[in-house]
């Protein structure tokens, strides 16, 4: 079996063909899509993208496309090319995992939720914003999006599957997948630094991944500057329950102890109405601030806008021209009085960010759970989006990650890639479906795009289908990676670039770092679970074992809980 290819053991599930509509790899949504290259020889299995959809399917998918904006690109690749064409011969493909014959069951997605699990995840709203397409690199060699380090996805996942149900598809966006881990990146002295390697794929035989990763400087806590925190806490009656406004109080009292002296932490709550229950209080002063939090209780309907809006308005009084200043929503999501519509709830904050004060959401609870609104207003707030299952996850979060990315060192970074032709004859971004940027907007400083925090790293993977002819021992230039940001404090503007040298990808799976075969493992693992057709040669059950070896091989709690994650995926294949 060839390098990197897990044989499907899911290649019978007709699901994969239900959730196509398509971006192209810039993110410029243009509703053309490129056809799905045919499966490795270890399986036998029509290009998704060959099966007419239904009726109301097409219309939908007609529908979802207007609705996105026009771009450059979406090339489509020649769908007559030879699917049988061997250019492995100058790949090493020593096989990294164990073969084993496609499997004859019903499908990964096929099993029923028992009831109590319906009941649990009843009413939850996710967006599906489809998946992206090979793009012809001679029809379309840019692919330009903006950072994201939101990892909500993620932990979702694992709230489903430690419940022991598979998370639904729509609410899989591997970016979040990836970037929920660390990898070994090496830390710029200021601003952001990019590093490229990569490896075989896992998806094809015949192709490439190509692994670029964003790395922030890193920021002692000492050397930044005061915080001044406003949590937005959701005190409505659908929080009245411990792994709701329970697990907020518990989470709130973590990061306290995490603050300096210096840092301020103010409270505003919202049920029916919105209110002030602490004003800026430093943190010295930790037990007025506990008695706060302790206070906290449930009741009433779910006014967000009330409290989106007091939470700001306190915020700005509050302000630190020299300082760190940040909105923390904890929530659930749900909006049902005033302003309900998410993109109209984001768009009011879009002037409070563009003036400094970011957002952090920060979603708690399953069942009438919105992901959407979570997800989008961290977008549009310039801060980042995180789920909350347990207390473990809360001192993840609030111990380690938040206190060490409050200050924000780099605004609207974005990644433009320009792939060679002459070498690269079609390539596919694995996620950033809803970061897309136009391709001409790179250079355009007043689009909005992605922050990053000091030691906030982000991870983007691409597969990539070579020429014919050319090996990995060959000498070429694959493409050249941009990198653009601007510096927070004085709104300089740096721009940065990173070959993507052939040398730089290694043959043989064994050959690759420990660190690259996570992120593959991870971003295989994604792709399985929103049943992506690309990701129909993956083994589901081998794609566990060799998580598992990686855990045996990587001293790390997190990579631990992976293994057991994708072995409970694995178990309703």
């Amino acid at each position: 079996m060839a390098a990197g290819t897990i044989v499907a053991a899911c290649s019978s599930d007709d699901s994969a063909t239900d959730e196509s509509r398509p971006a192209d790899a810039e993110g410029e949504f243009t509703g053309d899509t490129a056809s799905t290259q045919a499966p490795t020889e270890a399986i036998e299995v029509p290009a998704a993208t060959e099966e007419e959809p239904a009726e109301d399917e097409a219309a939908e998918d007609a529908s979802a496309a207007d609705a996105m904006e026009e771009g450059d690109g979406g090339a489509d690749i020649d769908a007559e090319a030879d699917p049988g064409e061997d250019r492995t011969a100058s790949i090493d493909v020593e096989a990294p995992f164990d073969e084993s014959d496609p499997g004859e069951g019903d499908g990964l997605f096929d099993d029923e939720p028992s009831d109590d699990v319906e009941d649990r995840f009843d009413d939850n709203r996710f967006e599906d914003y489809g998946y992206r397409e090979f793009v012809a690199a001679a029809d379309d060699p840019l692919s330009t999006f903006a950072l994201d380090v939101d990892t909500g996805s993620y932990s979702i996942a694992r709230r489903y599957l430690d419940e022991d149900a598979l998370p639904p598809r729509e609410s899989v966006r591997p970016e979040e997948y990836v970037n929920a881990f660390d990898y070994d990146y090496d830390a710029p002295r200021d601003g952001l630094d990019i590093s490229v390697d990569g490896g075989p794929s896992p998806f094809d035989d015949d192709n490439i991944l190509v692994r670029v990763g964003v790395q922030g400087e890193e920021v002692a806590d000492e050397d930044r500057g005061p915080a001044a925190l406003t949590f937005v806490i959701d005190t409505s009656g659908s929080m009245d329950r411990d792994d709701r406004l329970g697990l907020v109080k518990e989470s709130l009292e973590v990061l306290v102890d995490e603050l300096n002296d210096d840092d301020t932490v103010a409270i505003v709550t919202y049920s029916d109405t919105s209110g002030i229950v602490l004003e800026p209080t430093p943190v010295r002063d930790r037990d007025r601030i506990v008695d706060a939090i302790d206070e906290l209780g449930p009741g009433g309907s779910t006014n967000l806008e009330s409290g989106l809006r007091e939470g700001y308005q306190l915020a700005r009084e509050a302000f630190d021209d020299d300082g760190i200043n940040r909105v923390v929503l904890a929530s659930d999501g749900v909006a049902n009085a005033g302003v309900t519509d998410p993109q109209e709830l984001a768009s009011m904050i879009r002037d409070d960010a563009d003036a400094g004060i970011d957002l952090v959401t920060v979603g708690f609870g399953m069942g009438n759970f919105n992901d959407v609104t979570m997800e989008q207003l961290a977008d549009n707030g310039d801060g980042f989006y995180a789920y909350v299952d347990t207390i473990d996850e809360a001192e993840r979060l609030f111990e380690d990650e938040l206190t060490s990315t409050l200050l924000t060192v780099a605004k609207d970074a974005k990644i433009q890639v320009e792939f060679d032709d002459q070498f690269v004859q079609a390539y596919r971004l694995i996620g950033f479906e809803n970061r897309g940027v136009r391709d001409s907007d790179f250079r355009d400083d007043s689009v909005d795009a992605g922050e990053l925090g000091a030691g906030h790293q982000v991870t983007a993977i691409y597969e990539v289908d070579l020429v014919d002819d050319l090996g990995l021992d060959d000498r070429a230039e694959l493409g050249v990676v941009a990198l653009r940001w601007e510096d927070p404090d004085t709104g300089e503007v740096t721009e940065t670039d990173e070959d993507i040298d052939l040398r730089d990808v290694e043959p043989g799976w064994r050959d690759t770092s420990d660190d690259f075969q996570l992120a593959t493992v991870v971003a295989a693992f994604a792709e399985k679970m929103r049943d992506n057709p690309f990701a129909d040669a993956v083994d589901i059950e081998a794609l566990a074992e060799e998580a598992d070896r990686l855990a045996d091989v990587i001293d790390d709690d997190d990579v631990d809980e992976l293994a057991a994650l994708i072995a409970a995926a694995a178990d309703h294949s």
